[in-house]
């Protein structure tokens, strides 16, 4: 990905090769999100809105000038920051909060992706299970905030590994998602998943997922949560998150995964944003 020249600091561009933020800067800051632009659209802004007000209650802290009037905010700096950076088709928009000088700051980063609209990875991942840390089940389990830690851990393991993607566990050694992304596995006309009370993050994509699978008549749980044994038992595996769509695991050990419900699913998803 291209990074865009300007960055957007507190309403005004300021050239990303010069930007830098001081120590104390560092360490105020609070969360960040990341959305997608496809062409014109902002596919689950309103769903990315909600979680930034969930994240700034969690530190009792409120930003009006995004959160009120629908966000209307906040789309209109994200907007800016594709026009100035001249990124009109596909990109990744990254905001970051922090809480400095006694008020909430925010910067507002963009990223060229190759592609304008979700699609479907022709070449499927290889996964495997990072066990070395376990993630508990803890009351920010479900939001980025009380994951990154264990996504910085798991992506540190996964360089130079021989497998594209590594999967957290819990502590009862249940499968619960990939860094940023939920996990679902398709037997049949079933689909599992894992739950929040599991410790498993909620990625902003799942209600649009679970309206897709009621669609196409697939049955969907997360009750019993995901063994590895239940790996080497499905169908078809996928990764599912709000930035990247929908991606098809291909192998995990000497399994091999196919994608025909996966190619159905991944085609509803992208035609939910097509006007």
């Amino acid at each position: 990905m291209s990074s865009g020249k300007y960055t957007l600091v507190n309403g005004t561009f300021i050239s990303t090769v010069e930007y830098r933020i001081s120590p104390e800067e560092s360490d105020a800051i609070l969360f960040t999100e990341k959305i997608r632009a496809a062409r014109t659209a902002f596919p689950f802004f309103n769903e990315m809105l909600e979680r930034i007000k969930l994240e700034l209650l969690v530190f009792n802290q409120s930003f009006a000038e995004f959160t009120d009037h629908d966000g209307k905010g906040l789309k209109r700096q994200l907007e800016r920051t594709l026009t100035k950076n001249k990124q009109f088709l596909g990109a990744l928009l990254t905001i970051q909060f922090r809480f400095y000088n006694q008020k909430i700051q925010y910067t507002i980063q963009s990223e060229k992706l190759e592609t304008a609209d979700y699609k479907l990875n022709e070449k499927g991942l290889y996964i495997d299970i990072f066990d070395q840390v376990q993630k508990p089940v803890a009351s920010l389990s479900n939001l980025s905030i009380g994951s990154v830690v264990y996504w910085s851990i798991v992506k540190n393991y996964l360089y130079g590994a021989p497998v594209d993607q590594l999967l957290l566990v819990n502590t009862e050694d249940m499968v619960i998602e990939a860094p940023e992304s939920n996990i679902y596995l398709i037997t049949g006309d079933r689909i599992r998943g894992a739950s929040c009370e599991q410790g498993a993050y909620l990625d902003i994509s799942q209600p649009l997922l679970l309206d897709i699978f009621r669609r196409l008549n697939l049955k969907y749980s997360e009750d019993e949560g995901i063994t590895i044994q239940d790996l080497r038992k499905a169908d078809e595996i996928m990764l599912v998150n709000a930035i990247d769509g929908i991606r098809w695991v291909v192998g995990y050990e000497g399994k091999r995964y196919f994608n025909n419900t996966i190619r159905k699913i991944s085609e509803s998803f992208s035609r939910s944003f097509i006007s």
